[in-house]
């Protein structure tokens, strides 16, 4: 009789665990495995201890950024979205925007006291016409070259400050045989490393003119940018660096064929993996000619209009994901910066220890730069990534010439069409 008992409670709470998971609204992301996987279901979990009545359950949609947002246009136009999604910023907020497709999160945005905790240039990307559209969950710095301590101690080499430093550095490691920067394949790890140059030149009121349109891709500023970072960059990359992913060029800077990296905070993670210890193996310094400012990419959460039957959990996630027991849940696994500032320092490594105290400082100066990849018209931030990558791959006067003219034609379409934004 007990154990019929017994089977007939198991079986009871075997269902109301399937009715529960059945009525779990979904949460897509492209996270599916390792540290970012631990990421996301930690920080469900505490949700779903938060929020029993409204609980969410996690999907992972294969690939990246643009398959997400592929799936997500084909669930829009079904009617079955999901309650809420990892969400790039700035324009591809926008695009969603303007079709009417995302739930403005205004009243969500007053509730976790959004207009103190975000850094202000993380803030601008979220919303759209002044109205949030998204929450951020993390930052992760891609302005900080990272770099082997044991080559540079043991060839007391010294972390350079200026654009002058760093290309007689390049001279002093290249000489010892060593590659002098890593670099990877594909649209955006040129275009990151460009920044650096970018802002030494224009500054952070010029970065922003750029992304709004008003700075010519063919001015005289842009030529100067471009220059440098052929120079100081393109000039010093391993030979081998086309046909790496970004994860082979840490590898190259591991085994000490590289003496540096510039590359989003996301290295460290995989150095770790490696067994390297941040601190005694590698530690990072600014990227030269960044001065105060820290450019960042940013992991947001965004929710589709009009489904209603999901909208208060999309809610309360966003609610779980901002609070400071949510941020630290999510970046101690991911490795990345806490959006939320008031988020303590101790949940940090040695790198994210030093790295949250550099992107306090930047936000004390009104200098925390978005990535520009997601702030121009989508085609024109594409073909950027683009433009750059084929110059770091020929840095010639010729290749300049080509870019800046094919750049400034993108540039003149999307004024005329009145696409770009002012952020």
């Amino acid at each position: 009789m007990r154990i019929h008992a017994a089977l007939a409670a198991t079986t009871a709470i075997a269902i109301a665990q399937s009715a529960a998971a059945q009525d779990a609204s979904p949460v897509w992301t492209y996270w599916g495995a390792g540290a970012e996987l631990d990421a996301i279901s930690s920080l469900i979990e505490l949700n779903n201890e938060a929020y029993p009545d409204t609980p969410v359950t996690h999907e992972v949609i294969p690939g990246n950024t643009v398959e997400l947002r592929r799936q997500l246009q084909t669930s829009l136009l079904g009617g079955n979205p999901p309650a809420a999604y990892q969400s790039a910023m700035g324009y591809e907020i926008k695009t969603f925007v303007d079709a009417g497709q995302l739930a403005d999160l205004s009243d969500i945005w007053a509730d976790i006291n959004a207009e103190e905790i975000f850094p202000e240039g993380l803030k601008r990307v979220m919303k759209i016409d002044g109205t949030p559209y998204a929450v951020p969950l993390n930052m992760a710095l891609i302005s900080n070259i990272f770099y082997n301590k044991e080559l540079f101690d043991e060839n007391g080499w010294e972390a350079p400050t200026t654009f002058d430093e760093m290309a007689a550095l390049c001279g002093e490691i290249e000489a010892t045989g060593t590659a002098c920067l890593a670099n990877g394949a594909g649209p955006f790890w040129s275009l990151y490393n460009f920044y650096a140059p970018l802002l030494s030149v224009v500054g952070v009121e010029g970065y922003f003119a750029l992304a709004s349109g008003e700075m010519a891709f063919d001015s005289d500023e842009f030529r100067e940018a471009l220059r440098l970072y052929g120079d100081v960059y393109a000039s010093n990359y391993i030979e081998s660096w086309g046909g790496k992913t970004w994860a082979q060029g840490g590898d190259d800077v591991v085994a000490g064929r590289v003496a540096m990296y510039q590359m989003g905070d996301w290295i460290s993670g995989y150095f770790k993996e490696l067994e390297w210890v941040p601190g005694e193996d590698y530690d990072f310094f600014p990227a030269p000619g960044v001065g105060d400012a820290v450019v960042i990419q940013v992991d947001a959460l965004a929710a589709p209009a009009g489904n209603e039957a999901s909208l208060e959990a999309a809610a309360n996630f966003m609610r779980t994901s901002a609070g400071i027991e949510g941020q630290s849940a999510f970046n101690t696994y991911k490795g990345s910066v806490a959006a939320n500032l008031e988020t303590p320092s101790d949940i940090y490594d040695y790198i994210g220890a030093k790295t949250s105290e550099q992107l306090n400082a930047a936000n004390g100066s009104d200098a925390v730069v978005p990535n520009l990849f997601f702030l121009l018209p989508t085609e024109l931030g594409t073909e950027l990534g683009v433009q750059i990558e084929r110059f770091a791959a020929d840095p010639t006067d010729e290749t300049i010439d080509s870019v800046v003219e094919t750049l400034e034609r993108l540039r003149q379409s999307a004024l005329d069409q009145g696409t770009f934004v002012t952020w």
